[in-house]
């Protein structure tokens, strides 16, 4: 039982380059005694020159096999080396190519995936509010991360997240320890995510067998591509902030532009018709007075439409995206009409590009308004919601008066709103069901399906902001 252990530590020491190193040594002594021995001997000169040609031979094999090792750990360190470049690059071609955060972080998971034969990799971040989010995975499904998908950041894991290059398994901290695997048994590493002094967050490796020899290697590529990927998630995020802030501008000068033209012009119509009313007041016929005054009351009416369009230009959604755009609607809906409005928020951060957060606000700011001067409502919830796997969901319902759902046979200019916000559903690429009757309430649902596989390009879909 103890023989074959024996074998294998002999054979192990015999392929050890140290071990190899002590025998060249010992064979240059002998040499040099036997070199000794056949200068002084006589009697045993065939003997002194037999045993040194011997010890020469073996010399030189014994060199001849230092050289192959040699040559053999300068292949193995040229071939990973080649290895680690070629991961890297493919890593680099493949999330270089993408414009939005959700889909690079997919396309990253897929590539070091194959790159590494790793069984899993998922990705999460930090968020605004200190969380750790997940965001992408490849090789086990979304699904499994459900429950998982959000847990806080404590100092202990910001720590080691902000000192560490690389964390070998997840049971150093209690909730990534929960995080699924496919193999409880596969190794589990932590890499990272910085850009600068911040921590962005950090992807996961499970590993069922690791192929780099090196293992100070293996870390530094791991390293590597985690400074790589913290760099490609910044500069995506700043250019979809950029994104934002090109439509932003745009907007405001159409404002702009409208306010010192056609706002102006109907500002001057307003006070000439008023003069004129009041100067034909005394002295005209009762028709001709009624009918100035349906003249006034309908540029009062576009005068008021006109400010209400350059208010609607003016983009209501800063950097913060969507939700905290919404939430000041609310806030200010609220104030002003003391109607209840519960606000649900089950949305975890899509990434949507800018003119799709426009449209789902505008569809809601659309249903607001309606709220506000038709509905006579007591109370109104709005409910925002997504999930891993790309569905999304918008709606507000609320308790008033409600109304008979318009034909299609009726005049094209009438409930125009309506119209509209089935366009805007339309450019998500979803859909928008109103349900109501009257004293029934109301209830707006917009359903729409966005992730990372669409192949439309971020930049084609820009041209379609309303």
């Amino acid at each position: 039982m103890t023989s074959q252990p024996l074998l294998n530590r002999f054979k192990d020491l015999i392929r050890s380059k140290h071990f190899c190193v002590y025998l060249l040594a010992a064979l240059l002594i002998l040499i040099a005694f036997n070199s000794y021995w056949i200068s002084v001997t006589v009697r045993y000169q065939p003997e002194a020159w037999a045993s040194q040609i011997a010890l020469l031979l073996l010399t030189l094999v014994l060199v001849s096999y230092l050289t192959s090792i040699g040559h053999k750990k300068q292949d193995a360190q040229l071939y990973q080396a080649t290895q680690s470049q070629k991961i890297l690059y493919n890593i680099a071609a493949s999330i270089n190519t993408c414009r939005e955060l959700r889909e690079l972080l997919n396309r990253f998971c897929e590539s070091i995936q194959a790159a590494l034969q790793a069984e899993s990799v998922s990705v999460w971040l930090v968020t605004q509010q200190q969380q750790i989010e997940y965001v992408a995975s490849a090789g086990i499904e979304a699904k499994h991360y459900e429950q998982y998908k959000q847990f806080h950041l404590d100092p202990e894991f910001a720590d080691m997240l902000k000192y560490r290059h690389i964390i070998y398994d997840n049971h150093d901290y209690g909730p990534v320890s929960e995080i699924p695997r496919i193999n409880a048994r596969n190794t589990c590493l932590i890499v990272p995510l910085h850009y600068q002094s911040r921590t962005l967050g950090f992807f996961m490796l499970e590993l069922a067998i690791l192929r780099f020899v090196n293992v100070e290697e293996f870390e530094q590529l791991l390293s590597t591509i985690g400074r790589h990927l913290g760099m490609a998630i910044e500069k995506t995020r700043q250019d979809q902030e950029s994104r934002r802030e090109i439509i932003v501008q745009e907007r405001n000068l159409i404002a702009n532009e409208l306010h010192d033209s056609l706002a102006q012009t109907l500002a001057s119509l307003r006070f000439q018709v008023r003069v004129l009313d009041e100067n034909l007041q005394p002295t005209s016929e009762f028709q001709a007075i009624r009918g100035i005054e349906q003249v006034e009351n309908s540029l009062d009416e576009a005068y008021k439409d006109l400010r209400e369009l350059i208010a609607h230009c003016r983009t209501p959604i800063n950097s913060q995206g969507l939700v905290p755009a919404i939430e000041k609607l609310l806030s200010r809906f609220r104030k002003e009409s003391g109607i209840h409005v519960l606000f649900q928020k089950e949305w975890l951060e899509p990434n949507l590009p800018p003119n799709m957060e426009m449209h789902i606000f505008r569809i809601v700011q659309e249903a607001i308004n309606n709220i506000r001067k038709h509905s006579n409502a007591n109370h109104v919830r709005v409910l925002l919601r997504n999930n891993a796997n790309g569905n999304h969901q918008v709606l507000v319902e609320n308790d008033g008066v409600g109304f008979d759902m318009p034909s299609s046979s009726e005049h094209p200019g009438e409930h125009l709103g309506l119209t509209i916000m089935q366009e805007r559903a339309r450019h998500l690429g979803g859909k928008l069901r109103i349900e109501s009757e009257p004293d029934e309430g109301t209830r707006i649902e917009l359903t729409f399906m966005y992730t990372n596989e669409t192949n439309e390009s971020p930049l084609d879909r820009l041209s379609g902001i309303q």
